[in-house]
């Protein structure tokens, strides 16, 4: 490993909402060390979307398949297995071990843990699966998928071994969600809240329902008792939360939808392009939505996935995946049928007290060197430069798979800089090829106190495995950057 500061001697510090990570410099053209690479089978397979650390420089994180290697879970992403709880160690001369701390075995347990992990301060991991859980729930799946609509999970330490898991909600896919897909966050008092991306409202949103945001309140026994804070309607509030939420100083709840939002956008044969939206703490029940943007599908940007982020000013900052640069070739088709044009956008909603926040496009994706479709968070440095990932764009020779697509990059690290007026300037970091470097990016990142950013990959890594990997052969790593 290339890193210029001993790692076992600093800390990581994971880039939540409201917190500014600590970085050296603004990067050069880094340079990338792959950390570990997923072997598949009982080691893991396929990077989820949120890792941790802890003070001593370990990462925490989870795969979504691999494992027990169980074909009841492979039609999530290809590839055997439902999915483990990793913790990487970092070790002499560069080296870092992995442990496997929890097995998922696709039963009352969950299965395919997307969302990854936190750490709370006595040293206990909390997560969410997709699938498991209920496996009888017949309303959270089209028939032949991944049974079960979920489950909220907490991994306490063991001296020695595999943790011990504690399921603290089990999701029935009605009125309580269904689907939780994106990373928790924790209050002071040890409360969990999340977004579950179906169930909630099942008449307007196909039989699989809109979704909601919930909190678990915490107990000394399991299960938690759960609390919808907000069911969507899919109307013009929106659908599919698939970003999770993220706190204000006063309390407030952040988020994004997939879907739903202004109904004359047109994505994937409905119409829906998502909105950014802020929920309010009432004094019971239900909490109040404000939607501050709704996305048209041009140039502000269409289809949010990952959670947003805000500075000390209370300015909103996401990505989108779709939308900004209409007019680019290299963006048309998506995944599939109906996808809508443009290469996603970088954007800003600064505070109004009244009616939808202003948005500003601080960056429009082109489909080229510079990236397309952002498939991670964003996270600050310091100096408020933003950094983020895009699933595909970058090196066009490598062969990453976009939809039935071929040569349109494996993604890329990219830096944004302010900018006194109109877009920032984008800087790519780093351009991933598809092989044993990694690709298609689709997690957050880490700072360490040297500078160095830690992220994870869905594909590339050992080629020759997971190959029925849907995102790219390989089964992902995790990877190092050094300015």
């Amino acid at each position: 490993m290339k890193s210029r500061t001993s790692f076992t001697a600093m800390a990581l510090f994971t880039v939540l909402a409201t917190t500014l990570i600590l970085a050296a410099s603004a990067l050069a053209q880094d340079s990338e060390t792959v950390v570990y690479t997923f072997p598949g089978g009982g080691h893991g397979a396929v990077g989820g979307t949120q890792f941790v650390s802890d003070s001593a420089g370990n990462l925490y994180g989870t795969t979504i398949s691999g494992g027990n290697n169980s074909t009841s879970c492979q039609p999530a992403t290809g590839v055997p297995g439902c999915g483990v709880v990793f913790r990487l160690a970092p070790g002499a001369h560069g080296s870092w071990k992995e442990t496997v701390l929890y097995t998922f075995t696709g039963g009352k347990d969950g299965a395919i843990p997307v969302g990854g992990v936190i750490l709370d301060s006595a040293g206990n991991l909390y997560g969410t699966t997709e699938n498991g859980g209920n496996r009888r729930s017949s309303n959270c799946h089209p028939a032949g998928f991944v049974p079960g609509c979920g489950v909220v999970f907490k991994l306490t330490p063991r001296a020695h071994g595999p943790w011990e898991e504690t399921v603290l909600y089990t999701f029935t896919g009605v009125s309580d969600g269904a689907r939780p897909w994106s990373r928790l966050i924790l209050d002071s008092r040890g409360n969990v809240y999340g977004t579950a991306i179906n169930g909630g409202n099942t008449t307007n949103c196909s039989q699989f329902g809109c979704g909601v945001v919930f909190k678990l309140k915490s107990a000394a026994k399991a299960p938690w008792k759960e609390s919808v804070l907000y069911t969507f309607s899919g109307g013009s509030d929106g659908w599919l939360p698939y970003g999770g939420p993220t706190f204000d100083p006063r309390g407030n709840l952040y988020g994004v939808t997939y879907a739903g939002g202004d109904q004359s956008c047109s994505s994937f044969g409905s119409p829906t392009c998502g909105v950014v939206f802020k929920l309010a703490p009432t004094r019971s029940g239900p909490w109040t939505e404000t939607v501050l943007h709704a996305f048209t599908g041009a140039s502000d940007g269409s289809i949010p996935l990952f959670y947003v982020i805000l500075d000390s000013g209370g300015n909103v900052y996401g990505s989108t995946i779709y939308g900004g640069d209409t007019t680019s070739n290299n963006c048309l088709g998506g995944y599939g049928f109906q996808a809508p044009p443009g290469c996603g956008v970088v954007f800003k909603l600064t505070p109004r007290a009244h009616g939808p926040w202003p948005e500003t496009v601080l960056y429009a994706f082109t489909g080229g060197s510079d990236g397309a479709f952002d498939l991670a968070p964003l996270v600050f440095d310091s100096y408020g430069n933003l950094y983020g990932m895009t699933g595909f764009g970058g090196d066009l020779a490598a062969t990453c798979l976009f939809g039935t697509e071929k040569n349109n990059g494996c993604g890329v690290v990219f830096e944004l800089k302010p900018a006194r007026k109109g877009q920032w300037t984008e800087k790519v970091l780093y351009a991933f090829t598809g092989g044993a470097d990694g690709g298609e990016p689709e997690s957050n990142l880490l700072f360490d106190s040297g500078g160095n950013i830690f992220g994870m990959t869905e594909g590339g890594g050992n080629t020759s495995q997971c190959t029925g990997n849907f995102n790219s052969a390989g089964c992902g790593v995790v990877f190092e950057l050094t300015p």
